[in-house]
C-alpha cells in the first residue's frame, strides 16, 4: 500500500516526530519567543571590525542608521506608489483577503496540487487522511491549520514547489545538515513564514502602503519584480532552515529561530535596494546567518 511504502521513508519519520509526541497542538509555532531570547538572536547589532577599515566604517554606519530608524529619529517622506507598484500591491492585498474554504473546489484542487508536487508517486486516498501529517500538517486535514494565514499560504507553498523545486524538496525532506530528533513540521512552518512576512512587510494595513524601512525596501523590489513576495518567501523559508540547523534547534525553539529569520529579512530589505528576486535570494544565501 502507498501508506506503508511512504511510512518507511526518512522524510516521514522526521515529520512524524512532531505529531507522535503531541497530536493536539494549538498554535505553538505562532507563539512569541521571550524577549531575552529574541535579543540574543543572531543579527548585526553593533559595529563589526570586519577585515578592513572600510568594512568597519561601513558596518558602523549601517548600525547607526539602523538605531536612528528604530528610534524614529529618521523621518521618511510619504510613500508614493508608481502605477506598477500599486497594481502589484493591490494584487497581493486581494490574495491576502481570501480565507481558506475547503468547500470550494478551487481550494480542494489546490490542496491536491500541493500533494502531487510533494509526493508525485503516492496517490492521495482522500482529503482526510493521516498521510497529510507526512507533509507536516498537524491533523488529518490541512484545512484546520490555515487560521490567519489564509488561502494565500497554500498558494505560497505551491509556488515554492513549482518555481523553486530544489528548495521545496530540501525543506520538505529535511535533507540539509544534521537534523533534530524533534523537527519543525514543514507545512505549518511554511504557513508561519507567510504570516510573518505579511506582518513584517506591512501587507495587512490596506489601503495604506508599507512605510517602514523594510516595507519601503520591499516596494523597491516589488517595482522591479512582479513576484517579489514569492522570492522573499523562498529566501525566508530557506534561511529559517539554515538558522535551525546552525542553532541545533528543537521544536520548542522554533519561535526563536523564526525571530532570527525575521530580523535578518528585516535588515536585508531595510538596508539594501534589490533589482530582482534572484539578487535578493543570493544576498540572503551569502549573508545570513551571520
Amino acid at each position: 500500500m502507498a501508506s506503508e511504502a511512504w511510512s518507511a521513508s526518512q522524510s516521514v519519520v522526521r515529520q512524524r516526530s512532531i505529531t507522535n509526541q503531541e497530536d493536539t497542538l494549538g498554535e505553538p509555532l505562532l507563539q512569541h519567543a521571550p524577549e531575552d531570547e529574541l535579543e540574543s538572536a543572531p543579527l548585526s547589532t553593533s559595529c563589526d571590525a570586519g577585515s578592513s577599515v572600510m568594512e568597519a566604517l561601513y558596518s558602523c554606519a549601517r548600525f547607526v542608521v539602523g538605531i536612528v530608524r528604530r528610534l524614529g529619529l529618521l523621518t521618511e517622506p510619504p510613500v508614493e506608489l508608481t502605477p506598477t507598484q500599486k497594481d502589484r500591491l493591490t494584487n497581493i492585498w486581494d490574495q491576502i483577503r481570501v480565507p481558506f474554504d475547503g468547500e470550494l473546489e478551487e481550494h480542494e484542487m489546490a490542496l491536491r496540487r500541493l500533494w502531487s508536487l510533494a509526493f508525485p508517486d503516492i496517490e492521495l486516498p482522500s482529503m482526510k487522511t493521516k498521510l497529510w501529517k507526512d507533509m507536516g500538517w498537524q491533523g488529518e486535514y490541512p484545512g484546520t491549520d490555515f487560521r490567519a494565514a489564509g488561502f494565500v499560504s497554500l498558494q505560497n507553498l505551491i509556488t515554492l514547489a513549482e518555481e523553486h523545486p530544489d528548495i521545496f524538496a530540501a525543506l520538505l525532506h529535511k535533507s540539509n545538515g544534521v537534523r533534530s530528533e524533534w523537527e519543525y513540521p514543514f507545512a505549518v512552518g511554511g504557513l508561519n513564514i507567510t504570516f510573518m512576512l505579511q506582518e513584517l512587510l506591512q501587507l495587512r494595513k490596506e489601503p495604506d502602503p508599507p512605510d517602514s524601512p523594510t516595507g519601503r525596501g520591499f516596494l523597491v523590489l516589488l517595482a522591479n519584480e512582479e513576484t517579489a513576495f514569492d522570492w522573499v518567501y523562498a529566501a525566508a523559508f530557506e534561511l529559517l532552515d539554515k538558522v535551525w540547523i546552525e542553532q541545533k534547534a528543537t521544536y520548542m525553539e522554533f519561535p526563536v529561530v523564526m525571530a532570527a529569520t525575521k530580523k535578518s529579512i528585516e535588515e536585508a530589505l531595510a538596508e539594501n535596494n534589490f533589482n530582482s528576486g534572484v539578487e535578493f535570494l543570493e544576498y540572503i544565501r551569502t549573508t545570513y546567518p551571520k
